[in-house]
């Protein structure tokens, strides 16, 4: 037995160690890069891991794979920050990244577990996102108990009501939401009155308020939801400024550039021709969004699983 034990070690001795291959971990990280850009994160990641088999001290892949990561496994995320962060003190040119990396990791740490609506499973990267023109105000306004508890009010137009209600219900099919009666049970409040101040009702982001109620220690965040009643809203046009607005509410701090988007900044109004016997005249009438687009729903997933906009490394 002893011998067999000692024939294994010698067998291991002598084997090669597996040679580093640098210019093909080069070459696979930048696919891995390339796959990033493209928001293609679970191909990205399994770029990177191609590059550190090809070199495993490629301490660029790691950070890299870490953030591709935070959209396909957190832990796995997570375990690639702590690698980094063992690795790259031996960098010097890195020092930057490592404190990211140690910020990014402790936030990772202590996220709670989110429901399957915000499993980066449910990220389509062929829709993409516009996370990049969101991500900055966004960051600190994300819920982390759920479901996310909403109280639509009260208002004497039942179809504004009809609207509200319809806006919740497709809301609620993507997102944990729960309505209640309680205003003071809710975390999202919408309030029908008359706002002070410039801005127009499902354009602007200040519409929609974060406050803290309660005491000091006790309290807690809200956010309220201003519509403005001076204007005639019809059904469809409050259930489209209630979705956009809950979109604020929810986590998405700023706009989309894209009209297909529940998140562009504005109700659109579009110019067609009517054909007449006589005449061709324009017509307008709203083009309304009727519900988030797959971009919306990308954006909210990577919002609440990555820390922050980050640039990866070169």
């Amino acid at each position: 037995m002893r011998q067999v034990i000692l024939g294994l070690l010698l067998m291991l001795v002598a084997s090669p160690a597996r040679a580093v291959d640098r210019e093909a971990a080069k070459g696979s990280f930048r696919q891995g890069n390339g796959l990033y850009d493209q928001d293609r994160f679970r191909e990205s990641a399994a770029a990177y891991t191609r590059a550190l088999e090809q070199d495993p001290q490629f301490i660029e892949a790691y950070y890299n794979r870490a953030l591709a990561n935070e959209m396909v496994d957190r832990q796995k995320a997570i375990e690639d920050f702590r690698r980094f962060i063992e690795l790259a003190p031996n960098d010097p040119g890195r020092k930057y990244q490592v404190a990211q990396a140690r910020a990014r990791l402790q936030i990772l740490e202590n996220l709670p577990v989110y429901p399957e609506a915000l499993q980066p499973s449910h990220y389509v990267p062929a829709a993409g996102d516009y996370y990049w023109q969101v991500a900055a105000r966004s960051e600190s306004e994300k819920w982390t108990t759920f479901p996310i508890k909403v109280s639509l009010g009260s208002v004497s137009f039942l179809n504004w009501g009809q609207g509200a209600r319809e806006a919740f219900n497709i809301w609620k099919e993507m997102f944990p939401l729960e309505l209640v009666a309680a205003p003071e049970r809710a975390d999202i409040r919408v309030e029908w009155e008359s706002p002070s101040g410039e801005g127009h009702a499902g354009e602007e982001a200040d519409w929609v308020q974060i406050r803290r109620v309660g005491g000091e220690l006790t309290g807690r965040k809200v956010a309220f939801i201003t519509v403005d009643l001076s204007r005639r809203w019809s059904k469809d046009e409050m259930r489209a400024i209630i979705l956009h607005e809950m979109g604020h509410a929810l986590g998405i701090k700023e706009h989309s550039e894209s009209k297909g988007d529940i998140m562009y900044f504005q109700i659109q109004e579009k110019p067609h021709q009517v054909v007449a016997p006589v005449v061709r005249y324009p017509v307008f009438w709203k083009s309304l969004v009727s519900k988030p687009s797959q971009r919306d729903l990308n954006t909210l997933i990577r919002l609440y699983n990555t820390p922050g906009a980050v640039v990866r490394l070169e």
